[in-house]
């Protein structure tokens, strides 16, 4: 499925909106495909939900550490 990348802008709000709108598609059909596998809505959408909190803080995380390693090389 193609997702499509955005627009120049200078606010963020924009940019945060146009992300929304590419990845509703995608969300909508992987919702379908756990509903399809005998998920019902609720504990797909909390899955997916717990999924991007579970990869923003390994996003953090590795910042982190990052962060420390650069402060050990100086």
């Amino acid at each position: 499925m193609h997702i499509v990348g955005p627009l120049p802008t200078e606010h963020a709000e924009d940019r945060f909106m146009q992300c929304e709108e590419a990845l509703e598609a995608a969300f909508q059909t992987l919702l379908w495909k756990a509903m399809k596998a005998g998920w019902d809505e609720g504990e797909a959408c909390a899955a997916i939900a717990s999924l991007a909190d579970h990869h923003i803080l390994a996003m953090q995380c590795y910042e982190q550490t990052a962060v420390s390693i650069r402060k050990i090389k100086l």
